[in-house]
């Protein structure tokens, strides 16, 4: 075996004598290096709470559309899913204000088209204050107009009683179905099926009659929303004056229909019920599971950056830290550099020795933040709605960035104690 010249440590030697010191520091400065690795701590806690959030809403939003099938495609009169609603600096009127709303009746013609299984119009109205009240008892309720095939959509259950049938949509029958929330919430103990309860806003309310529970299938988003009320969508267009710019319609081709085709078709008729003429632009849009996957992910891709710049400040915060307790250490240990180097120490082994310290620092300060960070995760899936799923990526990611935050900061300070003159650090009192 070769032997080292000029006396400089081994790697190993390096690492383990740069570890020991970096403790022996922390051990009798605890204050200063607390303070130091805060920042760390912050910004490794900073990444694995909002990527375990981020990457548990995706996992929720995906099982909120696969049970819709990877066939189902949305009509709407404006693209939501690329379009601004409005803005004190639009130059010109919203595809959501200047396009025509749709007509009810066009979901039957959708329906007609050879290779469409169902094409049925709905909305959303649950941002809309509606409430149910039974007596006394009031409940403000997330409140949906569907069709009578909303079950192979949603992929829910009926817990009791039933769903409402096409012939009671089509005559527009007041009649509703609801969540075990809201019946608990109404009736209490007793029995909902057949009952009448009032739906409606302010002083205007209509009677409907349960005849259906339904369980809502789990995600995040029926979690953060409670008090599921459906009612057929005819009746609701007709009781509730309905806003006609929130209708939609919810296509579904035959199973042996290509999706493709099924929306070329889509397509073709609308532009027919839009009378819109060759070469025109259209003024409704279809979207896509996909789409709508996608609009997710612009989504929460502006909640990672926000991610990457919160647990940026904080590494740069622990970064500067770094600097000064190094610069510190430096100024404590020049006469041992100075001894170290008379004795035969090379540059790079003085070097390495306070990058490994640094880089000790900053890792111990990684650690402690993923381990808060777990705890704070551990909290948010117990005590929210939110789920919370922390990546195997966050967690290399967060211990890379906090040592090379260590690395890439105590670069300074190692690189002054390594071009220190043997002679003058010797004299250094």
């Amino acid at each position: 075996m070769r032997a080292r010249r000029g006396g400089g440590m081994g790697f190993h030697a390096t690492v383990t004598e740069g570890i020991a010191v970096a403790f022996d520091s922390i051990g009798a400065n605890k204050v200063r290096s607390c303070l130091t690795i805060l920042g760390v701590t912050i910004g490794v806690l900073v990444v694995m709470v909002m990527a375990a959030v981020i990457t548990g809403i995706n996992g929720s939003f995906s099982e909120l559309m696969s049970p819709r099938g990877i066939t189902t495609f949305w009509v709407a009169h404006f693209d939501f899913t690329s379009t601004n609603l409005a803005g004190p600096l639009d130059e010109e009127e919203p595809d959501f204000l200047k396009n025509d709303p749709l007509d009810p009746q066009w979901a039957e013609e959708l329906g007609r088209i050879p290779g469409i299984l169902s094409a049925a119009a709905f909305v959303d109205l649950s941002q809309e204050s509606y409430e149910a009240r039974v007596e006394s008892e009031r409940v403000e309720i997330s409140l949906l107009g569907a069709g009578a095939d909303y079950l192979e959509i949603d992929g829910g259950d009926i817990m009791a009683g039933r769903w409402f049938t096409r012939a009671e949509a089509d005559r527009r029958a007041q009649v509703t179905v609801i969540d075990s929330a809201t019946a608990v919430d109404l009736f209490g103990n007793r029995d909902p099926l057949d009952r009448e309860i009032r739906i409606g806003r302010g002083n205007e309310a209509a009677v409907f009659r349960v005849i259906g529970i339904y369980r809502v299938a789990p995600n995040l988003f029926a979690g953060l929303a409670t008090h599921w009320v459906w009612v057929p969508f005819a009746t609701a267009d007709k009781v509730l004056r309905v806003w006609d710019r929130m209708i939609s319609f919810v296509v579904r081709p035959e199973p042996e229909m290509e999706l493709q085709m099924a929306i070329d078709a889509t397509h073709a008729r609308m532009r027919q019920l839009r009378n819109l003429k060759p070469g025109e632009e259209d003024d409704f849009a279809i979207m896509t599971e996909d789409q709508l996957l996608e609009l997710w992910g612009q989504l929460t891709g502006v909640l990672f950056a926000a991610m990457v710049g919160l647990s940026s400040i904080g590494l740069m915060v622990g970064g500067v830290g770094v600097i000064g307790i190094m610069m510190i250490s430096v100024t404590e240990r020049t006469r041992e550099i100075g001894l170290r180097k008379a004795m035969g120490g090379r540059r790079r082994d003085i070097m390495w020795q306070f990058l490994v310290e640094a880089a000790t620092l900053t890792l111990l300060g990684g650690a402690t933040g993923m381990l808060l960070g777990g705890a704070i995760v551990w909290a948010v899936n117990g005590l929210t709605p939110l789920p919370a799923v922390v990546p195997l990526w966050s967690i290399v990611a967060a211990l890379a960035a906090s040592v090379l935050t260590g690395i890439g900061f105590g670069l300074y300070p190692a690189s002054r104690a390594a071009a220190l003159d043997p002679i003058e650090a010797l004299r250094y009192e």
